[in-house]
């Protein structure tokens, strides 16, 4: 199989910009990366898109936006799915040799829709939307649990959330909140789009793993204290990357909450059960931009956190990351991508 490289990447997040329409929104994020891969458009052989229909509004929406995302007249396949799995498939469509240049594009624009009546209307309609559950209401569930069970969390949660309280992003526009998490736990709702390019020619990023897993359809068959399929998925991305947790310098993890970020740095392994709060406030090495404090759209948020580990490996002292993305319904399934920095800058 053939090594396959992350030669460019972008990330636009902003609120409500009424200058531009979503397929010129997502038009700027995927020229960006394209740019930063001193590729054009006529090189790219297959795209990739994690977008869904609910959050955009429109009825089979690549049909209006896959243009945006340079797939005009090009091998295009859609995922309603994080951008993170749309990641994974765009490796094995270059590792494979089905395509040479391949975009990955994903976004989410939030200022157009009502997030949590979006994430309620992904709920089986008989057993859980007449509970009036959303994913936020997930998260504080399992913020409860957390907070029960591991005292830790309870005495560090302070000073994580005052340190994503001075992140600066989009105007400050938060879910209604949801006990017991407090205001600075809740993501900003922004517009976001995320693009990467990925080829088999040398860049300088490789993705050397790849893992994918998921957990049951129902909420009350899950384990709210751990996320067994990012713990899965994690752990078959390192195998296949020849490598450990211990060896990782950079952590991207795609949570919609700060018990979220917390509950994952535990399921990735870099932090043993219940102190993964600690870890978050004792460490710069997770989220660098305040995750999803700095601006939140789902499906878009784990191929920028692909993004951000791209560029952070690029322009930092690490050699290794590991970037993950969680979607439908309620961090059900779980992506992860182990990124080595190569050394190669040519394209840079």
């Amino acid at each position: 199989m053939r090594p396959v490289y992350v030669r460019g990447c972008a990330v636009v997040r902003t609120w409500a910009d009424a200058s531009r329409n979503l397929t010129e929104f997502i038009y700027q994020g995927v020229a960006k990366a394209l740019a930063d891969a001193e590729c054009t458009a006529s090189d790219v052989d297959g795209v990739v898109l994690g977008a869904h229909d609910v959050v955009d509004g429109r009825g089979l929406t690549s049909m209006v936006t896959a243009p945006g995302a340079a797939a005009y007249l090009k091998d295009e396949v859609r995922l309603s799915e994080d951008g993170a799995t749309a990641m994974v498939v765009g490796v094995a469509r270059v590792r494979a040799g089905t395509n040479n240049v391949c975009v990955v594009a994903a976004w989410g624009r939030a200022s157009e829709g009502q997030p949590d009546a979006i994430s309620h209307a992904l709920f089986n309609p008989f057993f859980a939307r007449p509970l009036g559950l959303t994913e936020l209401s997930v998260s504080a569930m399992r913020a409860a649990a957390a907070l029960r069970h591991f005292p830790d969390y309870r005495e560090w949660r302070d000073q994580v959330a005052y340190q994503r309280a001075h992140i600066g992003g989009p105007p400050q526009r938060r879910p209604a909140r949801a006990i017991p998490l407090n205001v600075d736990d809740l993501p900003t709702w922004a517009d976001v789009v995320a693009a990467v390019v990925l080829t088999a020619e040398p860049g300088p990023v490789e993705v050397r793993g790849v893992g994918m897993s998921t957990e049951p359809y129902e909420i009350g068959d899950r384990d709210l204290l751990g996320f067994p399929a990012l713990t899965r998925a994690s752990a078959t991305a390192l195998d296949m990357a020849g490598t450990t947790i211990a060896d990782i310098g950079i952590f991207e993890l795609d949570g919609l909450t700060t018990f979220d970020d917390a509950l994952a740095v535990e399921a990735v392994g870099a932090a043993p059960p219940g102190q993964g709060m600690r870890f978050l406030a004792q460490s710069n090495s997770v989220n660098q931009d305040g995750g999803s404090a700095a601006g939140y759209c789902a499906p878009a948020m784990g191929l920028l956190r692909v993004a951000h580990a791209s560029l952070a490996l690029r322009w930092g002292p690490h050699e290794l990351a590991l970037a993950t993305g969680s979607s439908v319904v309620a961090a059900q399934t779980q992506a992860s991508i182990v990124l080595r920095r190569t050394g190669n800058e040519v394209f840079l």
